[in-house]
């Protein structure tokens, strides 16, 4: 099944329902990088830049999972509203910009991937034209990101960094007024890796155990999201109470 959201600016974007059994796909990877692969598969909607694509997984994780989240601020435990988070992303500038050194073009822009590993700030680039041909740098492998990356000359490199120094407060999200998260570095994705993995391995066993009790199919639960789980397991307490109410009587 797929769902539209609509992002800030009124761009929609199109996802895959994130499903019970993708939860346990996600904590049985163990690196940043094979993670990111993992949540990014739900999106449908191609040239997303990373910002986009992070609000689009907290509304996907909104609709699927919880509309809330647990974070822990200033020692606590706190539960906070996915709107609330959201509402940090209300107003997201226009800072795209193309410019030419040597004949190298350049267009920069928010990251177009979710920065996990090292050298981020050149992850700013989208395109790079030369000698009339056009690299679209947003959709060629890690590999050949880094490749390309790594023999830009000196000028284009001091240009690049100019554009992020200029840039730095629009790359960087105040959430709450308790957490910054930066799209240079890793921690936009470390936040999300956070609140998409919402169970543990015990707590998903669990889960499925109780349920096969009155739902045989175990494919059908595997196939639920985890907001249809939350709400069969809570109809099964329910159901089990009122049993329990019947036999004392």
């Amino acid at each position: 099944m797929y769902l539209t959201f609509t992002l800030p600016r009124g761009k929609e974007v199109v996802t895959e329902e994130f499903l019970y059994k993708d939860i346990k796909e996600l904590f049985q990877d163990t690196t940043l990088s094979n993670k990111v692969k993992v949540l990014e598969k739900f999106i449908v909607t191609k040239d997303l830049n990373a910002v986009e694509k992070f609000i689009a997984l907290l509304k996907l994780r909104q609709k699927c999972i919880n509309s809330a989240v647990t974070l822990t601020l200033d020692g606590r435990d706190i539960e906070i509203g996915i709107d609330a988070i959201l509402q940090s992303f209300e107003e997201i500038i226009n800072i795209r910009e193309q410019r030419t050194i040597n004949d190298i073009t350049v267009v920069l822009d928010y990251p177009s991937r979710f920065c996990v590993d090292s050298d981020n700030v050149l992850s700013v680039i989208h395109t790079i034209e030369l000698e009339d041909q056009k690299i679209d740098l947003s959709s060629v492998p890690d590999d050949e990101f880094l490749q390309i990356t790594n023999s830009l000359p000196g000028d284009v490199l001091t240009l690049i960094y100019e554009f992020v120094e200029k840039r730095k407060d629009a790359l960087t999200f105040n959430l709450l007024d308790k957490m910054y998260l930066n799209f240079l570095d890793a921690s936009p994705f470390i936040f999300l890796n956070s609140i998409f993995e919402c169970l543990d391995d015990y707590k998903f066993r669990e889960y499925l155990f109780i349920l096969s009790r009155r739902m045989r199919d175990i494919n059908f639960l595997l196939n639920c999201t985890l907001v249809e789980i939350y709400d069969y397991i809570e109809l099964y307490r329910r159901e089990s109470e009122e049993e329990k109410q019947k036999l004392k009587n």
